[in-house]
């Protein structure tokens, strides 16, 4: 269920539209003299440095992408929100319930790509909003007007999340390159892979040479538009080569 890059512009547009119209929308996060330092926080997130966050996990997920971690919004300087969230008030139970109940779609992508290996994916799903999501100021319900509905800020990060791994396949514009699983190539060649076919620098990192995540940092436009960050450079954490290690199962993991 690839979007192509109309649809996604269209979907981002639908989204802003659940907003106040009052809003600049060509505001870039990160780009005020002082970090973070935006008038309304429903306009342009406080923290506004978001790495979009990619695994390969050998037993989980499809053979033929890379499943989701997370969407984590930093500081401007790249400094990390609280570590416990950003609002308890809103760190909602049973997320996979009532993500079911709300979206079918999305809660059957979700168990499709955003699968965990430590236990059931709701639970995944809950602590990455409660850490995450929670810390991005303009999905705040104040900051939808009067109709605000349950959980529908929740909701909309979810759906912002399956769009950025619709939006940016690390698993094709690696293997379009030749790069597969099953061998070792060159960090930089895997670097360039991406670059080229989806137009962002990603990050890998790894666990003892072997491929474990794609990192991809974006500022954000407006509320809702991700920009590839131009300025922040992430941390190189694999070796020169990389070993990208084969699916040990097919289909799709259960956490």
């Amino acid at each position: 269920m690839k979007l192509s890059t109309r649809a996604f512009v269209w979907h981002l547009v639908g989204l802003a539209s659940a907003y106040s119209p009052s809003c600049p929308v060509d505001e870039l996060s990160c780009a005020l003299p002082s970090a973070n330092d935006t008038a309304d926080a429903c306009c342009s997130p406080k923290y506004g440095l978001v790495v979009f966050t990619q695994q390969w996990l050998t037993k989980q997920g499809p053979e033929d992408a890379f499943t989701i971690h997370g969407l984590w919004p930093n500081a401007c300087n790249g400094s990390f929100a609280p570590e416990q969230g950003c609002d308890p008030a809103r760190q909602y139970s049973n997320v996979g319930e009532i993500v079911q109940q709300r979206n079918t779609s999305l809660y059957e992508l979700m168990n499709e790509y955003w699968v965990s290996y430590t236990g059931d994916n709701s639970e995944f799903w809950t602590h990455e909003w409660d850490k995450h999501g929670t810390c991005v100021s303009t999905l705040s319900p104040s900051c939808y007007g009067g109709d605000y509905q349950p959980y529908e800020e929740m909701l909309d990060y979810f759906d912002s999340v399956i769009q950025l791994h619709q939006q940016y396949d690390i698993y094709t514009a690696l293997s379009g390159a030749g790069i597969s699983p099953g061998g070792e190539y060159s960090k930089l060649d895997m670097v360039k892979a991406v670059k080229s076919s989806l137009g962002v620098d990603a990050w890998f990192h790894c666990k003892k040479d072997a491929l474990d995540e794609a990192w991809i940092y974006f500022n954000v436009q407006g509320r809702n538009r991700y920009v590839p960050a131009q300025q922040y450079r992430g941390e190189a954490e694999c070796p020169d080569q990389i070993q990208y290690p084969a699916k040990q199962t097919m289909g799709q993991g259960n956490e």
